[in-house]
């Protein structure tokens, strides 16, 4: 109805920091979608889609610095953020095509890129990948990958596993 202005005052008022691309962005013109990005007070984390025309507001990765209470214990955790590649996903939109044309890259190709990138590179303990994907392609990446934990949403029933 007002093309997501509500729900991004909404979590510009909540104390959401981090927030990644879900399918449904494409449902909105990409101009004003554009706008959103742009005017996100927090980090919006963009791993997999990096031709995005409002490349520039977003990040590819996060890094996190987590002290335990006394401060003895640091621990560095990296965040990525991919988004479903499926094609019927995306089928439906006239050119150029879903997000402005950009280019989703594949999911598990990213991740272990970026894993790498974060885990040698940047010293992270460890990396947390935010997925917008289905719950089989969850399944996917814990079979190919050692991440301690998989925050994700696609689906649109609850799911605990």
């Amino acid at each position: 109805i007002d093309r997501g202005k509500g729900m991004m005052n909404a979590l510009a008022a909540t104390p959401i920091d981090i927030v990644i691309w879900g399918n449904h962005e494409a449902d909105i013109d990409h101009r004003t979608v554009c706008k959103h990005v742009k005017g996100f007070p927090g980090t919006w984390i963009n791993t997999n889609m990096q031709s995005h025309e409002a490349m520039e507001h977003q990040v590819p990765y996060k890094i996190i610095d987590i002290s335990s209470p006394d401060g003895s214990n640091v621990r560095r955790v990296g965040l990525v953020a991919v988004l479903s590649d499926d094609p019927k996903l995306y089928s439906h939109f006239k050119p150029p095509g879903a997000f402005g044309g950009a280019s989703i890259e594949d999911p598990w190709d990213t991740l272990r890129i970026y894993k790498k990138i974060l885990e040698k590179d940047e010293g992270c303990d460890v990396v947390l990948p935010l997925q917008h994907l289905y719950v089989p392609d969850d399944r996917k990446t814990c079979r190919n990958f050692d991440f301690p934990c998989i925050l994700s949403g696609h689906d649109h029933h609850r799911v605990d596993q």
